[in-house]
């Protein structure tokens, strides 16, 4: 990798590959398993970064890389671009930073202390910025400006929001459409500014596909933390019925919308958290949110969990321990660990993978598939 920025900046740590793998495959105990590669450079469709204000100019920023104390972490280092980023997502905000350093936006970037970037396949950009002061109707005439002047130099479809405490502002749209072309069928995805997105989009496409080669694909499906329907609109198509749930209310009116634009009907995505997944399936509660739904019709062979950093812990991994085949895609190794020593009481693991979603970090992107033990 050549960045000017390397052991300066905290976003890059240098792990090499071989090193993450032989230190995932070790505190697993796994010894078989595939490997999926990332480019090197070019491969971030989204980030999140910090704007540094000097002399009336700002600048892109990244926390410092680790140094010899707290104090020094804490500095922010000025950045012109970032390798990682893909080159549309890099292109629009050094186009962006010049433009709003001209004098007549002074006031737009005036508070302005984070940008967080969104670019999808579909040739859109989503750009949600944060400011430390208020904002009202005069920021949506000055993103008008800004907008018209970066489509016009872009040529990408370019959607701005406006964020401050307790006030969101939006240019046109807070949502983009991805596409993904999974083994010869495209999927057509939902992506709103608050929803979580995989930001490397071919690993994400390699992670699916290793999914839908693996699974046994007969009976129906649980999915948890579906999020926006990443994996669960693919799995449509290897399962009869699919019964997926998620917290976050945009994620999931982000997946119905998909499921209705790819004419998807076997899916019933529902907000639930994982402990409310447990009370109903195990008839403890009722839940309003559950009317449309009759869970007795499902025959689940199948559960999917696609967790937040922390995993599953002892009571999800118990729950989900009931079904035949487990899924399990995980961004932390260390609390996939401690999930897998309660899954392997009744399960063994049938096929392993690792995914280098985010190069020159330590971390790395694992898949498992496991089936109950037979005797």
């Amino acid at each position: 990798m050549t960045c000017e920025y390397v052991g300066k900046c905290g976003g890059c740590t240098c792990e090499t590959l071989d090193y993450k793998l032989n230190y995932a495959s070790k505190i697993l105990n796994i010894k078989s398993f595939e490997i999926f590669t990332s480019k090197l450079s070019g491969f971030r469709s989204r980030c999140e970064l910090s704007v540094f204000h000097k002399n009336g100019v700002i600048s892109l920023a990244m926390r410092a890389g680790a140094g010899e104390s707290k104090r020094e972490r804490k500095r922010f280092v000025e950045i012109n671009t970032c390798i990682n980023l893909v080159k549309p997502l890099r292109e629009s905000l050094e186009c962006f930073i010049s433009q709003i350093n001209l004098e007549a936006f002074c006031d737009f970037r005036d508070g302005l202390f984070s940008i967080e970037a969104l670019y999808t396949n579909s040739d859109s950009l989503l750009l949600t910025l944060i400011y430390h002061k208020n904002i009202d109707e005069k920021w949506l005439i000055e993103a008008k400006k800004l907008k018209d002047f970066l489509c016009e130099v872009l040529n990408y479809e370019i959607n701005i929001i406006g964020r401050s405490r307790g006030v969101k502002l939006i240019l046109d749209s807070d949502i983009v459409l991805e596409r993904l072309k999974i083994f010869g069928r495209e999927y057509v995805y939902y992506y709103k500014d608050t929803g979580f997105t995989q930001p490397n989009t071919e690993i994400n496409k390699q992670m699916i596909e290793w999914v839908l080669k693996n699974v046994e694909s007969r009976g129906d499906l649980l999915e948890l933390y579906c999020g926006s329907g990443n994996f669960t609109l693919p799995l449509s198509s290897k399962f009869k019925n699919i019964f997926a749930t998620e917290i976050s209310k945009s994620s999931i009116k982000s997946a119905i919308n998909a499921a209705l634009h790819n004419k998807i009907n076997n899916i019933n995505f529902v907000r639930l958290s994982g402990d409310e997944c447990i009370e109903a399936l195990n008839k403890v509660r009722e839940f309003n949110r559950l009317k449309h739904v009759n869970l007795d019709s499902y025959n689940f062979s199948s559960v999917f969990v696609d967790p937040p950093r922390a995993g599953l812990g002892e009571k999800m991994s118990r729950f989900i321990s009931r079904f035949r085949e487990i899924i399990y895609i995980s961004c932390n190794v260390e609390s996939l660990r401690d999930d897998l020593k309660i899954l392997k009481e009744t399960h063994e693991i049938f096929r392993c993978a690792f995914f280098d979603q985010f190069p020159h970090t330590r971390h790395l992107e694992c898949g498992v598939i496991l089936k109950r033990k037979t005797s």
